[in-house]
């Protein structure tokens, strides 16, 4: 196969991943709105990750490492302390979850 015609599906791939994206995007959208009580849940689950990723970006330091600059190393402090924090929430969700099925 030459090469021409493999830029040219590779192309035509990328576009067929954009208009699938696109369409994704458009469609959870419109449920949104359109049964914006069930989707409530979601968004509240959405919000506080995203407070915990704010909250640890304020809080990771902009100290310079190797070749990153600042931004770059205060959102790897961020990511890596998020992570952290969502492994401890996972781990005591286990737990309590466990407990809880003792006493029922």
């Amino acid at each position: 196969m030459s090469e021409q015609v493999i830029n040219i599906a590779i192309i035509i791939a990328y576009i067929l991943v954009g208009l699938a994206a696109l369409a994704v995007i458009g469609f959870s959208i419109y449920q949104l709105f359109a049964n914006f009580s069930k989707a409530k849940n979601g968004l509240i689950g959405v919000g506080i990750l995203a407070l915990i990723v704010y909250i640890s970006y304020l809080t990771s330091t902009s100290e310079v490492y190797e070749n990153a600059g600042p931004t770059v190393s205060q959102w790897v402090g961020g990511g890596i302390t998020a992570t952290f924090v969502l492994v401890a929430l996972a781990f005591l969700a286990a737990i309590f979850t466990e407990v809880y099925k003792f006493f029922r």
